[in-house]
């Protein structure tokens, strides 16, 4: 006679073929322990039991304060991206032109922009930020609308002081400079730690912003290839230091983009070491900190040196077209300082005292909390529709944190073809070309899960699919 199997391992069975069924898709949120205690009139430790056997086998996912995920699908190794780009020779950096093209488009509402690394709609907490700019406009009246000096103003320093002290940095509101979105914060950095001539570090792939800025200032690079589960090699940026001197290292150690990768504290630590050693500035883009799925939110590099300027923005977090983004200088800060009163004196004073007032009394952490599992949703729905709709040659990043997904595929692949008649369709992607400064990667590209994922997005996936069979060597 068959014994009857426990009760949470029956509840097991059930609730694992659902998953696999597709009931529950990756990333989509999974039944509360008491909602599926009362449906299936078994005990709440019944479930608890089951559902720490579900996350055991990987199919679900616990998220700090909000509940259970189907977890996203295992990446082999034939299916993860290999270490991105390599070192490269010092160069400078060539004009691209699709790029235009894809930025232009990307405000047509009838197409798809994979291309924009920017939240959607959904993602903006556009109600919360309607009533702060009501509550400051009522006490600061026509004076929110006037110029705000060159280092911002002082309620969205004392606040962003507060934040960053999560972060591992203690500095006060004097020490920060807050600035008209990120990209000006790292060319007040790059102006103020290079010149002409100068040779900067860079990770491959690299942020095409960054690229653009070192193009435009007259510097030339040198390429770090970036792990896609650990972000810059450190080892090979210790080897080009054995060679060069470099003026600056731009590098983004969370969440990286476009790879997604988030750098070890290890890694972070002898970064920062070999900036000490070799006396460089180390320019950390730290825009996706704050993005992290599973709710831990990863320090900064510049916890472990002085030679460390931190950039960060609103951009990804609460909303692009504020135009908020900060700078700690660290030991760079007069220089910033003179150089803000010369490249962009004046800063937005409503956008400020908006942000400033989101983040004292606006419930950001809520509001991190919500669009992380957001994020991390959409990632995975985008990862299981390209692992789905894509050749098996494609190769797919995992990210922990961030909305950007990085794509491999075999060598000879061409992208910038690929992006080309994408954009016949109505569809965007951003060619790998466009994150390296030797214009390599051509077989790469990246996707951006910003926006929720929906049906037309499933369709534009699978259209891409098909249309990628054509460029494959």
């Amino acid at each position: 006679m068959a014994t009857a199997l426990p009760l949470y391992q029956e509840l097991v069975a059930k609730l694992s073929g659902l998953i696999q069924a597709g009931t529950f898709p990756p990333g989509s949120r999974f039944p509360s322990v008491r909602h599926t205690s009362r449906e299936h009139r078994v005990s709440v430790s019944t479930v608890t039991e089951a559902y720490r056997r579900l996350e055991d086998e990987g199919l679900i996912e616990a998220r700090p304060r909000s509940g259970y995920f189907v977890a996203p699908p295992k990446i082999g190794g034939d299916r993860f991206p290999t270490t991105g780009g390599r070192v490269s020779k010092p160069l400078r950096i060539p004009r691209g032109s699709i790029f235009e093209e894809l930025m232009d488009r990307a405000g047509d509402p009838g197409f798809v922009p994979f291309t924009t690394a920017a939240p959607g709609d959904g993602i903006i907490p556009a109600a919360k930020l309607a009533v702060i700019t009501r509550e400051v406009l009522r006490k600061h009246g026509a004076a929110a609308y006037r110029y705000t000096p060159p280092q911002g103003r002082r309620e969205l320093r004392a606040a962003l002081s507060r934040r960053l002290f999560d972060v591992g940095l203690n500095v006060v509101p004097d020490e920060i400079i807050t600035t008209q979105g990120g990209t000006e914060g790292l060319a007040l950095a790059l102006r103020a730690t290079a010149k002409a001539g100068d040779l900067v570090a860079v990770e491959s792939p690299s942020y095409f912003g960054t690229l653009h800025l070192i193009r435009d200032l007259g510097l030339r690079v040198i390429e770090i290839p970036v792990d896609p589960r650990t972000g810059m090699v450190v080892s090979a940026l210790a080897g080009v230091l054995k060679k060069h001197r470099i003026a600056a290292c731009v590098v983004q150690p969370n969440f990286q983009n476009p790879i997604g990768a988030l750098m070890p504290d290890s890694n972070k630590r002898e970064l920062a070491r070999l900036a000490e050693e070799h006396d460089f500035t180390l320019i950390e883009d730290d825009v996706y900190g704050d993005l992290s799925h599973d709710g831990n939110r990863p320090q900064s590099i510049a916890a472990h040196s002085q030679r460390v300027i931190y950039c960060g923005s609103v951009s990804k977090t609460i909303a692009p077209g504020l135009r908020v983004g900060w700078l700690v200088p660290g030991r760079h800060l007069e220089e910033i300082r003179r150089l803000k009163g010369i490249q962009a004196p004046w800063n937005g004073t409503l956008s400020e005292l908006v942000i400033a007032g989101f983040l004292d009394a606006g419930g950001y952490d809520r509001h991190l909390r919500r669009i992380r599992g957001l994020y991390a949703e959409q990632c995975s729905k985008m990862r299981a529709a390209v692992l789905a709709h894509f050749p098996d040659c494609a190769r797919v990043n995992q990210p922990s944190g961030g909305f950007v997904l990085w794509v491999e595929m075999p060598v000879g692949f061409d992208s910038r073809a690929f992006a080309t008649a994408a954009l016949e369709k109505n569809i965007g992607i951003s060619p790998g070309p466009i994150f390296s400064a030797s214009g390599g990667l051509n077989h790469c590209f990246r996707l951006s899960c910003g926006f929720a994922f929906e049906a037309r997005t499933l369709d534009a996936i699978a259209t891409l699919g098909k249309l990628s069979r054509h460029f494959l060597p």
